[in-house]
């Protein structure tokens, strides 16, 4: 009979253990017998915990590898945008948040008080270094001439919160990051067209985020109440009681833990709204920096692995399984770790293994040689509209010509002794080179040599005003004599370059005959040839319209713009017409148009155009395009002032110039002139303080614009020289006879007078641009009048002195 109570004592061991793993023989030999309960001392299989270490240490090796490789490659271009350095950091808090699943299958004092601070730490520092990313790049496309500052909807608004909560909580500047709003008038600072994000501002916006989860674990190992350690758990089944170790926390609820997982959530929740970024930013940026949809893939499978994993980990506490508990455990952990692992750092790693990311300068002219050159070309291209974006304009340079010097062959492509084979044809391309070349290279081409020249201009200035001519000159000569250009059915590629070279034209850059003849010939090739697409056609109508009003031909003029009229579309062309030529010209055309009702005598027509353009234009108008805005401006204003509405040209200045206008590299130098001069001419109704006069007498003796900024306004109306000549005017009239600063405000406006005189008519002084000499007649009189009042106060004062 006691033998059959061992037997049935064993067989419900055995039911036990079956799902315990142990064997009934060592539950013999750790069994004690009471009165009532059978006790075990249970722990995790060995197989199992061997089994699950070299798992473990297969994947924490391989993020090693991947660590190693980012360092490794850290220089190459292709992942210069992939911030490598921000990228270890993840990975490397991966690679510790799998070191420390170790700590769920040896249980110790020290693992179990280490193990949920390790594990929290690192997920909020991988979190942490996403959303600082995420916050570094929002600043960079943040810059005011590329990014649109439109608020409208609450994930955008609560996006740029977010943004400044960071700057501001992690102490960095406003003014740097560009976050500082301007009011819209006066010298406040306002935007810096460049910005930039120092190392350590990275880092302090970063640990700014892990800083709840380390205070909290600091409280938690300060605390013993509150520390997990190794402690006894028991466990009831079927009359046996087993008993296993475990790590606990005495405290109620283990609080603790639920509230690291919501600090451990907070900084992913960051770096999900940073991510919500605006169609028009998410269009800009290259993939390698893009991490909406990689973030997006890595939180789908954490949430499936939770999905599985938490349901079997709260089973377990009904039916003592430590070692599928254990197993979920880690899981849950890896699921995070190993997710992020892939998709923020091995899909960027593996970028360098693709097709897009073979070494730009490297080209093969085999077939799948082209294929990686086209790719890699083309990557470049983004890589350069992005680097042009945020202001790195020497990288962008560099990149642009590594890139296009992998076409470049010289005389190796071509039949020896052949000089037409080997002429260089543009920017260093030769017939050599063009004649191998298919649509889509020649498209890219085209593409940078565009960048390069708006690279040029930004980083020379004034200077690089030829430098870019030259280069689009260069570009049309390469388009015309490569043989695929024949084959294009959609030549648009060339039209950003008809635009510019057009303004430079304009601008005096390129020198034409006073017939503008070769201006004619671009305009009404660039009208033929943009008939594929309607935001194009609408461009090069209001181009060939301008062209014509400039003529005098006011009638032709008139009607070309009402054809425009008709096919402008004022909410779906803007957006491409400035992504296409980086100024919606078509609304300048409508301010313009009205200059020509003006040449006509039409002034009630004129002024009725300007209201239609502050009603109907400007309130759709995107306000980063600060360039098409100030000549707007500058055309309404024309109309304005000149016919007797200052004030009225005035208040519609001060109401629609945005806010960081003065800080702009085209409208920026005219904005306090323009403030100052509607404020202090004839007709205003302002009272003039005398309390800035100091200042506003050093603005008008310094300041001034390039000459092709200033020929191009001509077309648009008045000089910037009549501008300043006339608030020399205004100011040397406000001062007595014999004030020095009077005397120097006369002759500077006299030379400034005399310079638009100039540029407003020919050599043989006919009258060039009718508006503009308008606007500029008078002007010289009246200098003169003061001067010559000087002179008279001064002999008076001479002869009334008493002789010695």
């Amino acid at each position: 009979m006691q033998d059959d109570d061992v037997v049935d004592g064993d067989a419900k061991i055995q039911d036990v253990l079956f799902r315990s793993h142990q064997s009934v023989e060592t539950l013999r030999s750790l069994k004690q017998e009471d009165d009532e309960n059978t006790f075990i001392i249970s722990s995790l299989p060995l197989a199992f915990r061997i089994s699950m270490s070299i798992i473990l240490a297969i994947i924490a090796i391989a993020q090693v590898a991947i660590l190693a490789a980012f360092i490794y490659h850290r220089s190459k271009r292709v992942l210069e945008f992939a911030q490598p350095l921000y990228i270890c950091i993840l990975i490397g808090a991966g690679a510790i948040s799998t070191g420390a699943c170790y700590l769920f299958l040896y249980i110790s004092n020290v693992g179990c008080a280490l193990r949920d601070p390790i594990i929290f730490l690192s997920f909020s520092l991988m979190g942490a270094t996403i959303a600082g990313r995420a916050w570094r790049i929002s600043i960079l496309m943040r810059n005011p001439l590329t990014t649109s500052t439109d608020t409208k909807s609450k994930i955008e608004r609560c996006r740029q919160f977010l943004l400044v909560a960071i700057s501001a909580l992690s102490v960095c500047d406003f003014n740097a990051l560009g976050l500082k709003s301007s009011r819209r008038s006066g010298n406040v600072g306002g935007r810096p067209i460049r910005v930039t994000i120092t190392f350590s501002q990275m880092m302090r916006a970063t640990l700014l985020l892990c800083i709840p989860q380390i205070a909290l674990q600091m409280v938690i190992m300060g605390t013993p109440g509150l520390r997990s350690i190794k402690q006894i758990s028991y466990f009831d089944n079927f009359g046996v009681t087993i008993a296993h170790y475990e790590c606990q926390s005495s405290a109620a609820w283990s609080w603790p833990m639920y509230v690291g997982v919501v600090f451990a959530i907070l900084p992913y929740g960051c770096a999900y709204v940073l991510n919500l970024r605006p169609k028009t930013d998410r269009e800009e940026l290259p993939d390698i920096i893009d991490e909406r949809g990689h973030l997006n893939g890595a939180l789908a499978i954490f949430a499936q692995v939770l999905v599985i994993t938490l349901p079997v980990t709260i089973m377990t506490d009904y039916y003592y399984s430590p070692a599928i508990r254990t197993y979920c455990s880690i899981c849950e952990v890896l699921g995070l770790s190993l997710s992020l692992s892939y998709h923020i750092g091995f899909v960027k790693l593996a970028s360098l293994r693709s097709n897009v990311a073979q070494t730009f300068t490297q080209y093969n002219t085999s077939a799948s040689g082209q294929g990686r050159g086209k790719n890699s070309a083309a990557y470049a291209v983004k890589m350069a509209q992005m680097y042009a974006a945020i202001g790195r304009t020497e990288d962008t340079l560099e990149l642009i010509d590594d890139t296009l010097a992998s076409w470049k062959k010289g005389s190796s492509g071509g039949i020896l002794g052949n000089q037409d084979a080997i002429e260089d044809i543009g920017c260093g391309f030769t017939k050599n080179d063009l004649k191998n070349l298919e649509q889509d290279e020649l498209e890219m081409i085209i593409q940078l040599l565009v960048i390069k020249g708006d690279s040029l201009m930004k980083i020379h200035g004034a200077n690089g005003f030829p430098m870019s001519a030259e280069i689009n000159i260069s570009a049309m000569k390469i388009f015309q004599h490569c043989p695929a250009a024949k084959k294009m059915k959609d030549v648009s590629v060339m039209f950003p370059i008809y635009n510019r070279v057009v303004l430079q034209l304009k601008g005096g850059v390129i020198a034409q005959d006073e017939a503008c003849s070769l201006e004619m010939d671009l305009a009404e090739k660039f009208c033929h040839e943009a008939q594929v697409q309607s935001y194009h056609f609408v461009r090069a109508l209001g181009n060939l319209a301008e062209w014509h009003g400039r003529i005098g031909a006011i009638e032709n003029a008139l009607k070309l713009f009402d054809i425009m009229a008709a096919v402008y579309m004022p909410i779906e062309h803007p957006p491409l017409i400035y992504a296409a030529y980086g100024v919606n010209r078509c609304a300048v055309t409508f301010a313009v148009s009205s200059l020509w009702h003006l040449q006509k005598g039409e002034t009630e027509k004129a002024i009725q155009r300007c209201e239609q353009v502050i009603k109907e234009i400007l309130p759709l108008y995107d306000k980063k395009d600060m360039v098409g805005l100030l000549h707007i401006f500058w055309s309404i204003i024309r109309v304005l002032k000149w016919n007797g509405q200052v004030d009225k040209a005035r208040e519609f200045y001060n109401e629609w110039a945005p806010a960081g206008i003065e800080s702009h590299f085209h409208a920026g130098p005219l904005h306090k002139p323009m403030c100052l001069l509607l404020k202090i001419c004839y007709g205003s109704s302002v009272e003039y303080s005398t309390e800035d006069l100091a200042a506003d007498i050093d603005l008008a003796l310094s300041f001034d614009v390039s000459d092709m900024s200033d020929l191009i306004l001509i077309c648009d109306g008045w000089s910037v020289k009549t501008m300043a000549a006339e608030l020399c005017l205004h100011l040397a009239r406000r001062l007595e006879p014999g004030n020095i600063s009077r005397e120097s405000l006369i002759d500077r406006g006299i030379q400034m007078s005399t310079m638009a005189m100039a540029r407003v008519t020919t050599s043989d002084g006919m009258i060039k641009h009718i508006l503009a000499y308008d606007a500029q007649k008078g002007i010289d009189d009246r200098l003169l009048g003061l001067r010559t009042a000087s002179c008279i106060t001064s002999c008076r004062r001479r002869r009334s002195r008493p002789s010695t």
